[in-house]
């Protein structure tokens, strides 16, 4: 944009979110002198994509969330959630999550897949609103200027997993712990409730996905039924919820990198709470959709479905319950 473009900008937010509008305009950015930083963020497409993604947090989700208490105010950080959805309406629903609710808003900055990099137009628009591509060069910078970063560990095959192993969580990458290690950055393991039914994935047209070079081409029953208003999420009721800072590097050091066996076990570790988290969030919930439990309701999931943790199974069967 332009100076005149942001200035415009400015004020359509001004008229759409007047309830947030200071909060937004006390968010730094190192800006180059060109208004945006060197990772191509810039804060009025930023404010914009927060207006139109806190209409959809406020009405279509209503999320609601527990523990925020738990991300610090300052300094970098490392916020894991749980991935799941088909599109990642999860990582834009955390965002406006924390921008809206935390004590002093921050910037949060989205790990997204490579592939992303690669589309056009919408590439430019991930960097514009924040989001950053995964080289861990980038990862790395960001956490070494002292900033919020969500990441999640699943990657893609969170969203590309079958509806069937819904809250099962897949593999974790250990990127994101070796970094944690290194640049000694706390990690708040998250879980999101909700994402996992608003697109009830059966599906996976592989070949239309390797012609599109993409990781996956999820089919759903509503995209069946409406053809291109399928691609609409179910309103889901979303509960985020956030745990207790891991300083794992209080205990580790850096040169710990260089174990495979113990970054595993402190990747099974996040990954241990996260599905812990999980496993709270679903007992909790009231429903999908936030209400009794109906028969589209009870289809989807129902009332306080709690999703088996393999690793919570395999602890019982050592030592009972």
């Amino acid at each position: 944009m332009n100076q005149r473009a942001r200035q415009r900008a400015r004020a359509v937010v001004k008229m759409l979110i007047p309830e947030d509008y200071e909060r937004l305009q006390s968010l730094k950015i190192n800006d180059l002198g060109f208004g945006y930083d060197p990772f191509g963020l810039e804060i009025e497409s930023a404010m914009m994509a927060y207006a139109v993604a806190k209409f959809i947090y406020t009405h279509w989700f209503r999320v609601e969330s527990h523990g925020m208490e738990n991300v610090p105010l300052k300094g970098p950080v490392l916020v894991t959630p749980n991935h799941s959805g088909v599109l990642p309406f999860d990582g834009a629903m955390i965002m406006v999550d924390v921008t809206k609710k935390m004590e002093t808003p921050r910037v949060m900055r989205a790990v997204v897949d490579n592939f992303a990099g690669f589309l056009p137009f919408l590439n430019t628009l991930f960097y514009r609103w924040g989001q950053i591509i995964g080289a861990r060069r980038n990862f790395e910078e960001l956490l070494r200027q002292g900033e919020m970063v969500l990441v999640f560990p699943e990657g893609h095959k969170g969203t590309g997993k079958p509806y069937r192993e819904r809250y099962k969580l897949t593999r974790f990458n250990v990127g994101f712990m070796e970094l944690s290690l290194l640049n000694k950055t706390p990690i708040v393991p998250t879980a999101v409730i909700g994402a996992e039914e608003q697109y009830p994935y059966m599906l996976d047209l592989k070949p239309l996905a390797r012609v599109l070079n993409f990781p996956y081409m999820p089919v759903t029953p509503m995209m069946l039924l409406l053809g291109p208003l399928g691609i609409v999420p179910l309103p889901t009721k979303y509960s985020i919820y956030y745990g207790e800072p891991l300083h794992l590097y209080r205990d580790y050091p850096p040169e710990t990198v260089k174990d495979p066996d113990t970054i595993y076990e402190l990747v099974d570790t996040v990954k241990t709470r996260v599905q812990e988290l999980i496993d709270q969030g679903l007992r909790e919930r009231k429903g999908v959709f936030g209400f009794s439990l109906s028969p589209v309701d009870a289809l989807l999931g129902g009332v306080g479905e709690t999703a088996p943790s393999e690793e919570r199974r395999q602890i019982q069967e050592k030592t009972g319950p």
